[in-house]
């Protein structure tokens, strides 16, 4: 009897686990469902060059000093996309790969999926942004790729640290947040290669 009776009080509590897991999980996902992304962001102002301020780890930045990220609005629900930085150091070699991205929505402007090798696609929501665009925080559902974009390569450090803060309430972990290295004469000087051949001209100084 005893040990019948211990079984079913284990069965109640595993069930009792199985239960609050699904609806832990259930929770998640709705938060992420809800996760508020901007309204109203204007594409046309959106576009040109955006210095990167801070990241989560992402493997592709590995190394990567003053990276820029370039938009360029191609058709009214496309856009294309550039990435370029320096490895290991300002005067490092140059790393440039171009994408494209689209709306996941016509309608709402600040979800975008970005490709740049086919078949990967990433999702890429602009979270905040400030009014006269001078700096937009880029986020995804599942909260892990994170980025801190600014117009200007220095942001003052009152500013990073209040959008750092904005930004946990949102339940990001920015625990492992990386600080993009970037200098004003360097990284504006690398905003050239965005159209011209990075290969032919990496030896050009700035």
């Amino acid at each position: 009897m005893y040990l019948k009776m211990k079984k079913f009080i284990s069965i109640i509590i595993l069930f009792v686990v199985l239960i609050n897991a699904l609806v832990i999980s259930s929770l998640f996902a709705e938060e992420n469902k809800n996760l508020k992304v901007v309204s109203n962001l204007d594409l046309r102002k959106f576009q040109g060059v955006w210095y990167e301020i801070a990241h989560n780890p992402w493997f592709p930045e590995d190394n990567c000093f003053a990276m820029i990220a370039h938009y360029k609005l191609i058709e009214d629900n496309k856009i294309e996309v550039t990435n370029i930085c320096r490895k290991h150091g300002f005067d490092g070699e140059i790393s440039k790969i171009t994408g494209k991205a689209w709306l996941v929505d016509p309608i709402l402007t600040s979800k975008w999926e970005v490709q740049f090798i086919w078949p990967f696609t990433l999702d890429y929501w602009v979270i905040d942004l400030e009014e006269n665009y001078n700096y937009a925080v880029i986020g995804e559902p599942d909260k892990e790729n994170f980025w801190i974009l600014s117009r200007k390569p220095i942001m003052e450090n009152g500013l990073l640290t209040k959008i750092i803060e904005k930004t946990k309430m949102k339940g990001y972990d920015l625990s492992n947040l990386i600080l993009m290295p970037q200098d004003q004469r360097y990284s504006t000087c690398l905003t050239r290669w965005i159209k011209e051949d990075s290969e032919q001209n990496s030896d050009r100084p700035c």
